[in-house]
């Protein structure tokens, strides 16, 4: 989504945008749409920067870390950033530290802010670093891949070598019955 700054009147650009497929790239993406994201905010001029405000709600589908099954995720991602034109930084030349305060700023050019980057940085930013699709899953069986959610597999359980020992004393135990 593009907001052409040109015409821009005193009291800011309002925006609501339903992006459509196809309109994001999510190649190589963690996720998938469930829901295309809608993007609402307005943009305010602060001097020569431009203030970009408002929220992206969407719902995505990624899977569960323990047993794959997918899970519906909705997010609803309030953000604010500043845009600085091009211009205004190019003249600083060499590796610069930025500054906490500098990272909630990014540039335009050609009096046009494209939202598409914000909206898909925003999105990647806000996903849940663990997901599973309930706290007690038990994942997928090592060996045959079984859900073990849905099934007992019949694979042998390798004995950790760090608990041999006691595995063969419980046996030893089993056979004094």
């Amino acid at each position: 989504m593009i907001i052409s700054l040109v015409r821009m009147p005193p009291d800011g650009i309002r925006f609501n945008h339903q992006y459509q497929a196809g309109e994001l790239d999510t190649t190589g993406r963690e996720f998938e749409f469930r829901e295309l994201p809608r993007v609402a905010g307005r943009v305010d001029r602060v001097g020569m920067d431009m203030r970009v405000r408002g929220e992206i709600t969407t719902m995505f589908v990624v899977p569960c870390d323990r047993c794959l099954t997918e899970i519906e995720t909705p997010v609803a991602i309030p953000f604010e950033l500043l845009y600085t034109p091009a211009e205004a930084g190019s003249g600083q030349a060499g590796e610069i530290e930025l500054q906490k305060q500098e990272l909630d700023f990014a540039t335009f050019e050609n009096d046009e802010i494209n939202l598409d980057d914000l909206v898909m940085e925003q999105i990647e930013l806000n996903l849940p670093n663990r997901v599973l699709c309930r706290e007690a899953c038990r994942g997928l069986c090592p060996q045959c891949g079984a859900d073990l959610n849905l099934e007992q597999c019949q694979c042998s359980q390798p004995i950790d070598p760090r608990w041999q020992a006691l595995a063969g004393l419980k046996a030893e135990m089993e056979k004094k019955k």
